[in-house]
């Protein structure tokens, strides 16, 4: 995996097993959290919420968000961005996102914005049927 990786030396990324299993677990936490909010809200009846994690072995390139397969918001991830675990621990390349601008597109919007909702959407489709179900359990869909 280049991203996240660890800083290794003259900033090359170099693949750390150990960090690699963290975020392994911090996907299992916030798979478990979404899915039990998902159940708690298909609960009352109103509507029905479900939540599916998948891995894919590229880069974080991009920053995708679509609502009801309407509107799609887009933008790019800092991928040079570092953090430290620990004050003086290693540094590891890992983009968060948090100020990551986003291009907002509705179907809703001009021909062209309905272009990029189609286009952006059939993307992401295609990137979720490459990648894999992750290999930790996950409950069933709410």
């Amino acid at each position: 995996m280049t991203v996240p990786s660890r800083v290794g030396d003259d900033a090359v990324p170099v693949d750390d097993p150990a960090f690699r299993d963290r975020m392994i677990r911090r996907c299992q936490e916030y798979d478990d959290i979404l899915s039990d909010l998902a159940g708690r809200l298909s609960a009352t009846g109103r509507l029905s919420v479900q939540c599916e994690y998948r891995c894919y072995p590229g880069i974080p390139r991009d920053k995708i968000c679509i609502f009801n397969r309407v509107q799609v918001l887009h933008g790019l991830y800092d991928v040079s961005a570092r953090m430290r675990l620990h004050e003086m621990g290693p540094e590891f390349y890992d983009p968060k996102g948090y100020r990551t601008d986003l291009n907002v597109w509705s179907r809703e919007g001009t021909a062209a914005a309905e272009a990029a909702v189609t286009t952006w959407i059939k993307h992401f489709d295609d990137l979720w049927s490459l990648a894999r179900r992750p290999d930790w359990p996950q409950r069933a869909a709410a």
